[in-house]
């Protein structure tokens, strides 16, 4: 059964998503509204191909290769698939029946954040739990030793500098887009349950055996993250390396210098 799902701006520029052929951006999409509350899914490539593709002369079997060599489909058991992210971008309506489907070995399981309807009561300040209203996340916010103790011991593949790196993603991909939280600590746990081990997240990226980083970012994509960009805004260090005005930056040197005089002068116009 098919299900609603959204999709972000940013899906469109996304260094995973502009690595992909066309066709399978659109069945990743399709398999976004074949997966159930928890991104999981039945692998049938010949029902895909009909349900997502029906006039399109391609190979869904390539297709679905592209998908999972690159980490954003994971097969496993008898026939199943999981989406990996789909916990980070997709919030699911809290009416939606619970899955049916047994979990990819290794996931952990927690409980999911509340979906749009949830969301839309918490604005208005009708959601509550235990008397207290969700909130946004605070600026200052960390995962507490109960949190870190957990992450310690449901994923010993993340070291210290890899759980930093995660925790700062997920508390932009949280302000970013204004969620609102009774608890942050279990939001946080799913986001870490969800996340690649260093090794396999560069292999998945950039087709290596994962021993290096992947360079795959564009001249295109440095130019699109510079050109939002202002000193001390959004900037995921963990993705992109350290900030354009560090003096360490993983910037293209020549875009780098641009960016910077540009900078210079709109500071000195102002």
């Amino acid at each position: 059964m098919a299900r609603i799902r959204t999709i972000k701006p940013e899906f469109f520029t996304s260094d995973d998503i502009c690595a992909l052929s066309p066709l399978a951006r659109l069945l990743y999409v399709g398999l976004w509204c074949e997966a159930d509350r928890e991104g999981r899914l039945v692998w049938t490539p010949g029902v895909m191909k009909r349900r997502y593709l029906p006039d399109d002369a391609c190979d869904i079997e390539a297709l679905g290769a592209e998908l999972t060599g690159r980490g954003l489909i994971r097969l496993y058991g008898d026939g199943l698939a999981c989406i990996p992210s789909f916990a980070r971008h997709q919030h699911v309506n809290i009416r939606e029946a619970q899955s049916k489907l047994p979990p990819p070995p290794g996931e952990v399981q927690a409980q999911l954040p509340l979906g749009r309807e949830g969301e839309g009561k918490e604005r208005e300040g009708e959601g509550t739990e235990d008397g207290a209203r969700a909130h946004m996340l605070p600026q200052d916010w960390k995962p507490d030793e109960e949190d870190l103790a957990w992450a310690r011991a449901a994923r010993p593949d993340l070291d210290r500098i890899a759980l930093e790196a995660e925790s700062e993603r997920f508390c932009h991909h949280a302000a970013a887009n204004r969620r609102t939280a009774h608890r942050w600590g279990p939001a946080w746990r799913i986001w870490i349950s969800k996340a690649h081990p260093p090794k396999a997240a560069a292999a998945a990226a950039g087709g290596g055996t994962g021993d290096g980083p992947a360079e795959r970012e564009t001249e295109a994509q440095w130019r699109a993250r510079l050109a939002r960009y202002r000193p001390g805004k959004f900037w995921l260090e963990g993705d992109w390396g350290p900030r354009p005005e560090s003096g360490n930056a993983r910037v293209p040197p020549h875009l780098l210098a641009d960016w910077l005089a540009g900078w210079r002068k709109q500071s000195e116009a102002a």
